[in-house]
């Protein structure tokens, strides 16, 4: 995990990036190419900030997008897949619905000698064969780092919890699972899950299930949330339920959330997600793929665990 330090100083180089000055060598008027992008779901704070980057970055590498929106369906993504295909698209970056279900999709971009961007949200095994390079953060960094405070904060007593999970089989969903149960076996924390409900990283969700687990469960401490949109649907449900005893652990850095962590109204963390820093490195893998440059399996953008303590200092990262 990177030190609070280390990580300003990445973010600090990160963002000094996108003013261009450090792209050495790029032509003033860069050749266009068109960029197919196939969103997961377009209505979503997070992917709204991906957008910003990629428009933001767009001209700099002569990047004309299109955007695509399958709303959440593997089906509809596979389809607008074919479609960029069908439109001979320079490059595709795709922000992966289901990581097996769009493999055929990838695979046929790839034997149309199209490059293919994973970012956000990552394809498995078979599909990354196809893809140059993802572009995102480590998902089980983020729910590792926000287990971790949750475990600092209930050190040495029990806590009783329950978890709102995004799309069901989504890697961003498994991982941030995976990095939860690891954060709470290194602490070796006392920590019970009582229940575990996938609410596909909706905020009218989040408050539905939210309400069914409080009448389910009379005594809960914490809520550990997947996503920053799902756990403020649950924090209306707590309120209209009077439970502003729970404490809530999230990921995304929503703005929403990092106001809440500031006036301590009931948020106790959440885990940054760098969305707008995703779109700026997707355009950029894009003009590398395009320019047969050598890429690495993952570019990743750094994140950590926003509190009390440290939000005035990540404050400006919050989307």
């Amino acid at each position: 995990m990177q030190t609070p330090m280390r990580l300003t100083a990445a973010l600090s180089f990160a963002l000094a990036l996108t003013t261009g000055s450090f792209v050495a060598g790029a032509s003033a008027e860069p050749k266009p190419f068109s960029l197919c992008v196939v969103h997961n779901l377009a209505d979503h704070p997070s992917i709204a900030a991906i957008v910003n980057g990629m428009n933001d970055e767009a001209p700099l590498f002569g990047a004309k997008i299109t955007y695509f929106d399958p709303a959440f369906d593997p089906q509809k993504q596979v389809a607008m897949i074919e479609d960029c295909i069908a439109r001979k698209a320079d490059v595709i970056a795709v922000n992966a619905v289901d990581p097996a279900a769009v493999v055929p999709a990838l695979k046929k971009a790839y034997d149309a000698h199209i490059p293919i961007i994973m970012h956000n949200a990552d394809t498995n095994d078979a599909g990354r064969v196809y893809s140059k390079t993802y572009v995102g953060v480590k998902s089980y960094d983020q729910g590792y780092e926000v287990a971790k405070q949750l475990s600092k904060d209930y050190a040495g007593k029990p806590a009783s919890i329950v978890v709102l999970s995004g799309k069901p089989g989504q890697t961003d969903a498994l991982n941030r699972e995976a990095g939860m149960r690891a954060a709470f076996a290194d602490a070796k924390a006392n920590v019970k899950v009582l229940g575990s409900e996938p609410a596909d990283w909706s905020k009218d969700k989040g408050m539905t299930v939210m309400q069914d687990m409080l009448t389910r469960f009379p005594k809960i401490d914490a809520l550990f949330s997947q996503d920053d949109g799902m756990a403020m649907g649950a924090l209306q449900a707590m309120k209209a339920a009077d439970r502003t005893d729970i404490k809530i652990y999230s990921v995304g850095a929503m703005k929403e959330a990092c106001s809440a962590i500031k006036n301590k109204d009931q948020f106790v963390a959440t885990a940054m997600q760098p969305s707008y820093l995703i779109g700026v490195y997707t355009v950029r893998a894009a003009y590398d793929a395009l320019h047969g440059r050598l890429l690495p399996k993952e570019t990743l953008t750094p994140t950590a665990a926003i509190t009390a303590d440290n939000e005035a200092q990540w404050e400006s990262q919050c989307w």
